[in-house]
């Protein structure tokens, strides 16, 4: 199963000034939720920042709001290995829909929306909102690893 990835919003959030290493700050369990999509999906960036099929454009920021080490290597080498598809106006534009999915974002545009809806796959989609749940990243995993949450997007 494929599993689409936002990014601002979803695994960073905007970190105003209590962190001093940049504009963002990784969500809770990042590695850990980055770790368990690595081993159970196809992971594919839908981001404004891969939009073009580069992921070295997500890496700099990535890297900035994780700071350097030891979690920083492994967090790189998972998220290099992630798919980035050319798209151009909207997120769903990337995706297979024709094929079972999961899409974690935050706020997705209503192309992508009604997109989802015509192919019958709305229930693919599960809102993040780690600005108001910094460990909202768990809640994610517990859902989708849910019996209910695989036989509801199918």
């Amino acid at each position: 199963m494929r599993l689409y990835l936002d990014v601002d919003g979803t695994l960073l959030r905007r970190s105003g000034h209590a962190r001093l290493r940049g504009e963002f700050a990784p969500a809770t369990n990042l590695l850990r939720f980055l770790e368990w999509a690595a081993a159970g999906f196809e992971c594919i960036w839908v981001t404004s920042r891969t939009r073009h099929g580069d992921v070295d454009k997500l890496l700099p920021v990535l890297r900035q709001a994780i700071g350097p080490g030891e979690e920083w290597d492994r967090i790189h080498a998972i998220a290099a290995s992630f798919a980035a598809p050319v798209w151009q106006d909207f997120k769903a534009e990337a995706m297979e829909l024709g094929e079972d999915f999961v899409w974690i974002d935050d706020s997705p545009e209503e192309e992508s929306l009604d997109a989802l809806q015509r192919a019958g796959r709305h229930k693919s989609w599960i809102k993040v909102d780690i600005e108001q749940r910094p460990d909202d990243l768990r809640r994610v995993m517990d859902l989708v690893e849910s019996l209910d949450f695989r036989e509801a997007a199918a």
